[in-house]
């Protein structure tokens, strides 16, 4: 997979097309990757709050658990506790009694990641949250 960058992460853009750029983690595998084959690099920063457009992120995160009645009801439950939209989600089949949630979320502030993560983390029968996916929220320096 990829990732999903949001403030405050070290993040690295790259021309892909054009004038489009695709921005990474720095920590992504895909970073290596697109140095490997020459992609070339643009400088990409954070919007601070005065030049930023105040908007929302999208995330996607990835929760293992294992299977059980009302798995996805109480997830989602606890990803609108904490006042995050849900974009779409997928569930896959269950697997020796474990399965894998993937939600698209659109966050209202990033800052508000890790205890988003942790309540996931809080329902019964999940054992990991992780970050996963991939998003343009940052803009060229």
């Amino acid at each position: 997979g990829c990732c999903t960058p949001v403030p405050p992460d070290a993040v690295i853009g790259f021309a892909v097309r054009g004038r489009t750029d695709t921005v990474h983690r720095e920590q992504c595998p895909a970073v290596s990757r697109m140095t490997a084959t020459g992609r070339g690099t643009v400088g990409v920063r954070w919007l601070d709050e005065e030049g930023g457009d105040g908007g929302d992120y999208r995330v996607t995160l990835l929760a293992e658990a294992f299977s059980r009645p009302h798995l996805l009801a109480d997830l989602t439950e606890a990803i609108a506790a904490e006042g995050v939209a849900v974009v779409s989600a997928a569930v896959e089949p269950p697997r020796e009694q474990r399965v894998r949630h993937t939600y698209t979320l659109q966050l209202p502030d990033p800052g508000r990641l890790p205890t988003l993560m942790r309540a996931m983390r809080d329902v019964p029968g999940v054992y990991d949250v992780t970050r996963a996916g991939r998003s343009m929220a940052a803009a060229r320096s």
